[in-house]
């Protein structure tokens, strides 16, 4: 018997991963064309509105925001460095911490992709019926919340006290 004839396999579950991998695909097309269009890295794109709704913050502190390796995230804070588009200092309350903000041409770079994504995204809720906007935001902040447990959660069983799947 195949899964398709499993009657333990929900036909929910089956619907929501096709429509989820559609949508990943649209939006992994639509974020390297604005990643493109703004002349960033996705990573860099996402750091840099990170820091715009952050302010200033050490690199432990973004890193637990995005929910990233510190190691990964510095070589993508270098770039932006390197850009100008991030000034990295010495914390005056912890002298072995860096902090990071954005410079004025990152708050400009922020400020772009902003415009851009808003315009973009704004198309999307134009194309979908007005009394469904409050459920799109609903749904998406749901599900957005509940992949965060779910990662969260394979991260640790607390029955074996040991590490999850995606930390071995």
């Amino acid at each position: 018997m195949d899964d398709t004839q499993n009657p333990a396999i929900d036909i929910r579950v089956r619907a929501f991963r096709a429509d989820l991998r559609i949508l990943e695909r649209e939006v992994a097309n639509a974020l390297q064309g604005q990643g493109e269009c703004c002349a960033v890295s996705m990573a860099q794109c996402h750091v840099l509105l990170e820091l715009e709704g952050a302010g200033c913050i050490n690199l432990t502190g973004l890193a637990g925001r995005m929910s990233l390796d510190k190691s990964t995230l510095s070589r993508t804070v270098d770039g932006l460095v390197n850009a100008g588009l991030v000034s990295r200092s010495t914390d005056p309350d912890n002298r072995r911490q860096q902090v990071i903000c954005l410079s004025a041409a990152g708050k400009s770079k922020a400020a772009g992709i902003n415009r851009l994504c808003d315009a973009s995204y704004g198309r999307l809720f134009q194309l979908m019926p007005e009394n469904k906007h409050q459920q799109v935001l609903e749904s998406v902040s749901l599900l957005a919340q509940a992949m965060i447990r779910n990662r969260m959660e394979d991260c640790h069983d607390p029955e074996s006290n040991e590490s999850g799947t995606c930390c071995r």
